[in-house]
């Protein structure tokens, strides 16, 4: 088991070079020099020529550009975002294709009826999956926050290469990874509900998204091999569909999870309707829920997130009061961020494997 933590807690303190206040401060201190010739250069010149002229205008643009590059790699340091060269080369391509094992790939699943369309969902497959017809597989459903895009899971949460070694290591059997559409697009929000007058998008996922994988993928079609995740938004979404739909997910995993989807949407996404609002809350629900089936739930939180760890707590001590099966971990110093999902992952990740079956089915 020593051995086996040791490869979580590497896992989760993996650091590429993006993810370091390195990357800006470079580039901090190329502007500074940039700056500085172009200042010996205008003193030369005799003072500061008009800004429309050409060679200056250039270099002072080269100076801003150098800034506003450094200013996003301290704020990709601190958010974790894009964590590696190859993350920031996925996300410039914007193309699918060999991830760490397996294979990713884009597709559309539209439901117009359920106002759910022009959206990708991305399908990962694990080494192997084409080379073993008659193998099926366990499913892990995955819900972004908003903003977010279901690549996020591959480029900021390190998902591949992370499932890849668990996968080598007996933590996790191989598994399909299904990151889904959450009908917002890349800056919306929908919070995974069945929005009044909007995209359903809850039905979405239980109705169209789960029967199109199982129909068109080598899964074990049950509740038992499937697993709902979520960050943040997506966390909020991953507990509240789950626990909605015990019938079709045995684990959930939750990362900086919320209690309810937030006062406002009460106006914003379910019209004002107080008691659709106390329905998807389950900080309001847990404590008088009734459980016909067990559920097993992973609950994660940045240690520096203030109050939302106190939050997180009182969900996992409900559950708990209610007869689950509950692993609560606080990542130390992480803020709300994919750094602190990618670092509580391989600990979600090895939770589900506890309650997969393992070896070839």
């Amino acid at each position: 088991m020593k051995a086996s933590s040791g490869l979580l807690d590497r896992l989760a303190h993996q650091h590429g070079l993006l993810t370091t206040p390195l990357v800006g401060t470079v580039l901090v201190l190329l502007a500074v020099a940039l700056a500085g010739a172009l200042y010996l250069r205008t003193r030369r010149a005799g003072g500061i020529r008009p800004l429309g002229t050409g060679r200056f205008t250039v270099r002072a643009a080269a100076v801003l550009a150098v800034l506003v590059l450094a200013a996003a790699g301290y704020v990709n340091a601190y958010a974790g975002y894009l964590p590696t060269a190859q993350a920031l080369a996925q996300a410039v391509t914007l193309t699918p294709g060999a991830t760490a094992g397996g294979q990713l790939t884009s597709v559309q699943i539209d439901a117009p009826a359920l106002r759910m369309g022009h959206g990708e969902t991305d399908i990962w497959t694990p080494a192997g999956y084409s080379s073993s017809p008659h193998r099926r597989y366990p499913v892990l459903y995955l819900i972004t926050g908003s903003p977010g895009a279901p690549a996020d899971w591959f480029r900021a949460g390190r998902l591949a290469e992370t499932l890849d070694a668990l996968t080598k290591a007996g933590r996790m059997p191989p598994a399909i990874v299904v990151a889904m559409n959450t009908g917002a697009g890349l800056v919306g929000d929908t919070e995974s509900l069945d929005v009044v007058g909007g995209p359903q998008v809850e039905t979405y996922y239980t109705h169209v998204v789960v029967p199109y994988v199982d129909s068109h993928y080598r899964t074990l079609p049950d509740r038992a091999d499937r697993v709902l995740g979520g960050i943040s938004s997506g966390g909020y979404g991953a507990l509240n569909v789950g626990l909605h739909h015990t019938d079709l997910f045995a684990t959930i995993l939750a990362f900086e999870p919320y209690g309810d989807p937030g006062p406002g949407t009460a106006y914003t996404l379910l019209g004002g309707d107080q008691a659709r609002f106390r329905a998807n809350s389950p900080s309001v629900y847990i404590p008088t829920m009734r459980f016909t089936v067990p559920v097993s739930v992973f609950l994660d939180v940045g240690g520096a997130t203030g109050p939302d760890v106190a939050q997180v707590r009182a969900l996992a001590d409900a559950l708990r009061a209610r007869g689950q099966d509950v692993l609560f971990r606080v990542e130390p110093g992480q803020h709300h961020t994919w750094s602190e999902t990618a670092a509580g992952l391989p600990y979600g990740l090895a939770f589900a494997g506890q309650h997969l079956g393992h070896g070839p089915r």
